[in-house]
């Protein structure tokens, strides 16, 4: 068993969605129906939302969170740091040399049934030097993903059809960022047939 949602409301929502991208968190803005508009972004497997606090939903009060992430240019050095969010939570970041293996295939596909659900169609190669070149479908929409842990995951939501093609319009720093910010683009206003 292991947590797939943490949300935290605050008074403090653009201020708290700042100090936790400078961690090195990636956020997409995200809206359900009438409900509030939030931060959410994707922690291996573990959905992180930050929404605002409300008279039926009062701020988070004293919170404890460890956050564990792969060194990259935007994360602190390698070792343990101890921080507190704008609302005075201590946040305990360890940040890890990036020395785990690349993502498979098999793992791919969880990560994207786990963004998904049954809800998008997925084609995923393994290339020779070890990189994914992933396709999802979802309605009338496609994605293009390619990449690995140590370079980063290039993606493109519904690609041009031409031969001309060069590269991906975005980069994230792990696939489950990439799939995070698919799913938002996906499911934006003006796409009726991208909802989850």
């Amino acid at each position: 068993m292991h947590p797939d949602l943490i949300v935290i409301y605050t008074n403090r929502l653009n201020a708290c969605q700042a100090f936790y991208t400078e961690l090195g968190l990636t956020f997409v803005t995200e809206q359900h129906g009438p409900g509030p508009e939030h931060y959410a972004t994707q922690l291996d497997g573990t959905v992180f939302e930050l929404y605002p606090a409300s008279p039926r939903r009062p701020a988070t009060g004293s919170l404890r969170l460890g956050l564990t992430i792969p060194a990259g240019p935007r994360t602190a050095p390698v070792g343990q740091h101890t921080h507190s969010d704008p609302d005075g939570r201590t946040v305990v970041l360890t940040v890890t040399q990036q020395t785990h293996p690349m993502t498979t295939a098999q793992e791919a596909r969880t990560a994207i049934h786990h963004a998904f659900g049954d809800t998008a169609r997925a084609d995923i190669k393994t290339l020779p030097a070890g990189n994914l070149a992933i396709t999802i479908n979802k309605g009338n929409h496609a994605a293009t993903i390619d990449g690995h842990d140590s370079s980063g995951w290039g993606w493109t939501v519904d690609p041009a059809e031409d031969d001309g093609f060069t590269g991906h319009e975005n980069i994230a720093a792990t696939l489950d960022e990439a799939l995070t910010s698919i799913r938002a683009a996906l499911i934006r206003p003006g796409r009726a047939d991208g909802a989850p």
